[in-house]
């Protein structure tokens, strides 16, 4: 099971470092930094996944504050004069937008552009760009024909301003979760205080310690059983009980069997 994890989680990482972020002439050193944040938090940490297009601002010590950690894409990121520069070997090119355009390409809701760009990755290991415009204006009716589907994050229709990196971190949760990863750390069941899974021998010990106890204290009678340890195995089994939590149950029942007893 590891293993199989393990090379997931590897593929995973290929198809999420094979794809771009573009930001198209870009105004605010403080949105680069905090787009930067929001890959690497996705797992894009390759520096050459940023391109800027004709930045409008330099990249300062204000980007690197907001990039919180992932100074490094900053560093590593690319600077271009054109679009099709950024746009070089990739297959898909999605066009950012937050309004359809009369004469623009094909729409697509963002969880298909990002199965798209999956597809293409699988076919034949290549990567596609998710292009964004500039804070003020957005993409240019000339910079979106370049793109090959345009892409609009549905928001309230009340109020559908998105921030620049906020789009990008919804983008990037999804491509990270249609590389698999997520289901990956789910499947790990790895949690901040979390153990082993217990073998079946030590859940079962449990469960004959348990039983027991409860004969002793007079709950459960063996003779008339009323199904009660099968319900009981029920509860636990929901939990997927691990080492240490069956080590504390058991020291559970010991103490209030010992208890018990005393008194």
């Amino acid at each position: 099971m590891s293993t199989h994890i393990s090379r997931q989680t590897a593929a995973s990482s290929v198809f999420l470092h094979s794809q771009r972020i573009v930001l198209c002439r870009p105004s605010h050193p403080g949105n680069i930094g905090a787009v930067a944040r929001a890959m690497k938090t996705m797992g894009l940490g390759q520096g050459t996944q940023l391109i800027l297009v004709n930045p409008l601002c330099a990249i300062d010590e204000v980007a690197v504050r907001r990039a919180s950690g992932a100074a490094d894409l900053l560093t590593a990121c690319r600077i271009v004069d054109s679009l099709p520069a950024a746009l070089h070997g990739c297959v898909g090119v999605f066009g950012m937008t937050v309004r359809a355009r009369e004469l623009g390409p094909e729409p697509v809701a963002p969880r298909s552009a990002v199965m798209e760009a999956h597809g293409y990755w699988q076919k034949g290991g290549v990567g596609s760009a998710f292009v964004f415009g500039n804070e003020t204006n957005g993409l240019s009716n000339e910079e979106l024909q370049y793109c090959r589907a345009e892409v609009t994050i549905p928001t309230d229709a009340q109020y559908g301003s998105l921030n620049l990196a906020a789009a990008v971190q919804i983008m990037t949760y999804l491509l990270r979760e249609q590389s698999g990863a997520v289901l990956n750390e789910a499947a790990t069941g790895a949690t901040r205080y979390g153990s082993d899974l217990a073998p079946s021998d030590a859940v079962e010990g449990f469960y004959g310690q348990l039983e027991a106890a409860l004969i002793d204290a007079g709950f459960h009678d063996p003779e008339r059983p009323r199904r009660l340890m099968p319900k009981i195995r029920r509860i636990f089994e929901r939990t997927r009980l691990e080492v240490d939590e069956v080590n504390i149950l058991r020291g559970i029942v010991s103490a209030l069997s010992a208890r018990t007893k005393v008194d």
